[in-house]
């Protein structure tokens, strides 16, 4: 009988050594990772998932609560479990070519002291049938973006002042000379409607908002201006362009190449920091160009300040794409700048007869 109880004590002993030693030897998290392919530029795909905001849900039940590092194109995010557990979640993004990226999505849950628990940190364990549904939210989130690539749009931060605006509401083709025709027309419209009414025009053409509704070019399109407007105008109306923190950029080009080189990286930029929706073509930020030429010559203009004005704390965005130091407006050659305006003159007669007033476009 002795024999017998040592031989029941040393498998004892076995048994509480190699719990032990599982205890220590297995891993206290379970994890699981899906890879992805992603038809958009990595900076795109990085930005994204580096600005995910607090409390996105990336599968049932499991909740980011901060992300806490993102360089090097790696992003680590903390994750709580409905279950009360936590974890973290870490996308690896790996460009591959210009416009396409490999995404490696690594879900991971904290098992704690139950050595219990932890033998079912080989295979996965609870993280196992979540990992799926997480990559198919990622996948699902980043096909949102948009396929522009933003690494070389330039921009400062600046602070800008409403402005009194007269304009004309006006939408037109897409087609870049339709544009050019349709904010001639408008200006050139305003400026004796502005006369009779004795409107000083205080600087140089705005086109407001300019954005694509229904396949066309949409846009307010007029000038700064002191003075008092009429009560009721036929043709024209009276508002504000909106002031405070912007993003400014300076454009010099054609009316051709302003949408591939501004418009679609900067929207693309708001996109991938979570400050715009990608699921319409109208920005969440109101936005403007100013005219630095005059757009009623041959060619349109050709050199402008394109202003998107901040809503909200736009630390994402500037993490994602540091702005760089104000660029100065390109001054137009000699042989592109607007023809003199009309002198002002008092207020006519009859309308027909009213002069233009002084074009106060540099």
């Amino acid at each position: 009988m002795a024999g017998v109880g040592r031989i029941i004590l040393i498998v004892l002993v076995v048994l509480v050594v190699g719990f032990g030693a599982a205890f220590f030897l297995l891993p206290n998290s379970a994890s699981k990772t899906e890879t992805l392919q992603i038809e958009r530029p990595a900076a795109s795909v990085f930005a994204r998932l580096a600005s995910t905001p607090t409390g996105t849900q990336i599968a049932d039940g499991v909740t980011v609560t901060e992300v806490v590092s993102a360089e090097n194109n790696v992003v680590v995010a903390n994750v709580a479990y409905a279950d009360g557990a936590s974890g973290k979640v870490t996308y690896t993004v790996t460009p591959n070519g210009d416009a396409a990226s490999q995404v490696r999505v690594r879900l991971e849950q904290d098992l704690g002291g139950n050595p219990v628990s932890r033998f079912t940190a080989i295979g996965g364990g609870p993280v196992s049938p979540l990992i799926g549904a997480a990559a198919s939210a990622v996948a699902a989130d980043l096909g949102k973006l948009s396929e522009a690539n933003f690494a070389a749009l330039q921009y400062s931060v600046v602070d800008v002042q409403p402005q009194q605006f007269f304009y004309i509401q006006n939408c037109s083709p897409t087609d870049a000379e339709a544009v050019k025709s349709v904010v001639a027309d408008s200006l050139l419209a305003l400026r004796p409607i502005m006369a009779r009414h004795n409107l000083t025009i205080t600087g140089p053409a705005i086109a407001y908002e300019p954005r694509v509704e229904s396949g066309e070019y949409c846009y307010r399109i007029g000038y700064p201006y002191a003075g008092t407007p009429p009560r009721v105008l036929a043709v024209g109306a009276a508002g504000t362009i909106p002031g405070g923190q912007a993003l400014r950029m300076v454009y010099t080009g054609a009316e051709e190449e302003v949408w591939d080189r501004i418009y679609n990286p900067m929207d693309a930029l708001l996109v991938a920091a979570h400050l715009d929706d990608p699921a319409t073509n109208s920005d969440d930020w109101a936005n403007y160009e100013v005219y630095h030429d005059d757009p009623t010559q041959p060619g349109g203009s050709r050199n402008r300040e394109i202003f998107y004005v901040a809503q909200g704390d736009i630390t994402a965005l500037t993490r994602i794409l540091p702005p760089s130091e104000p660029a100065a407006v390109a001054q137009p050659a000699a042989a592109e700048e607007a023809a003199p305006a009309p002198a002002p003159a008092a207020e006519p007669e009859t309308p027909a007869e009213s002069p233009e007033p002084a074009d106060a476009t540099p």
